[in-house]
């Protein structure tokens, strides 16, 4: 989308959130930042249930502040949860939020509440209908230009409930060489690989070496480091088509294999979420591959990094990021 998208009020903003996000929060916090007139990065958080008000807003800022250019923040609360004895729920962790944000130079201009009945300014007795957001100019013109919105090419429905499991190849020279050409191939052409393809790639996953080099091939601009393809430091912009393609490849492979062997393929669409910047929907297919093959060992560390509050390299560059803004 090439046209430029003004925002004339709280419910456009609210309306674009989805769009950002490629789906609807729910009981989450999230943070816009602002570079003057225009909006920057999208960070989105779960909601705090338990987390110390302090803790919580300082990891929130602590990502907010990668946006190095921002100068302003707006806080949009989802939630359904009711603030005892009169206050409005999380008070002290917006209070908190309010205080990181502000002495990070990214003062807060408004917080806002939505719940799944009405949606409001954050702290008064505002109620507007949620149709208010759905008929917004913002979001009319986001899905005029192609913008769709709960976008998630994980579907557990989908996967079945058995097919015969596949097993990995010894990891020989000529096993690596079948596998990355097998995968570029799948990459580099449309549609879905059939039933023989697809397993024979499951089976290449199941084999940590072959793995290891999948991952890597699946960024062209890698350095040959699978440490540093890793965390995301990549020579150039990645093509981020491809990514977004092997993602869904990634679930086309677990449809054909049976629970217990679909680990990696969910760590590879965490991997590429958080490559995104989408860190907790990259949270959510890694804990998945840690149940589906216990304590899954690339699945584990992978999840450190993004409870440290780590963020790839490539998300933290504009000229390299993946690019789902529309405004």
């Amino acid at each position: 989308m090439t046209e430029k998208l003004t925002i004339t009020g709280s419910a456009d903003l609210i309306a674009t959130i989805p769009h950002l996000l490629g789906n609807r929060p729910k009981e989450s916090f999230v943070v816009l930042t602002a570079r003057g007139n225009t909006l920057g990065a999208t960070l989105r958080m779960d909601a705090p249930a338990e987390s110390a008000p302090l803790d919580y807003a300082q990891m929130m800022t602590t990502y907010a502040a990668n946006d190095e250019k921002a100068t302003g923040s707006f806080v949009i609360v989802y939630t359904d949860e009711t603030g005892g004895d009169g206050q409005f729920p999380y008070a002290e962790h917006i209070e908190a939020l309010s205080i990181e944000l502000s002495m990070a130079r990214m003062p807060v201009r408004q917080v806002l509440l939505v719940t799944s009945a009405y949606w409001g300014i954050y702290g008064t007795a505002e109620k507007n209908p949620l149709d208010a957001i759905k008929d917004s100019q913002a979001n009319a013109t986001l899905t005029y230009f192609g913008s769709a919105t709960d976008i998630d090419v994980y579907n557990p429905a989908l996967l079945g409930r058995w097919a015969p499991p596949v097993e990995a190849p010894e990891g020989t020279d000529e096993d690596l060489e079948m596998a990355c050409g097998t995968w570029e191939a799948v990459l580099d052409t449309d549609g879905v690989p059939d039933t023989e393809a697809a397993r024979a790639l499951a089976a290449a996953f199941q084999h940590r070496h072959l793995r290891d080099y999948l991952f890597r091939d699946t960024i062209t601009t890698h350095n040959g480091s699978f440490g540093d393809v890793l965390t995301g430091k990549f020579t150039g912009r990645p093509d981020w088509a491809r990514v977004d393609r092997a993602e869904a490849i990634a679930f086309e492979l677990m449809k054909v294999v049976p629970a217990g062997q679909r680990a990696p393929m969910l760590t590879l669409m965490g991997w590429l979420q958080w490559l995104k910047g989408h860190g907790s929907q990259a949270d959510r297919y890694l804990k998945l591959a840690a149940e589906d093959v216990s304590d899954f060992r690339l699945a584990v560390l992978l999840r450190e990094l993004i409870n440290r509050g780590h963020v790839a390299d490539v998300a933290r560059n504009e000229n390299m990021s993946y690019n789902r803004r529309l405004i």
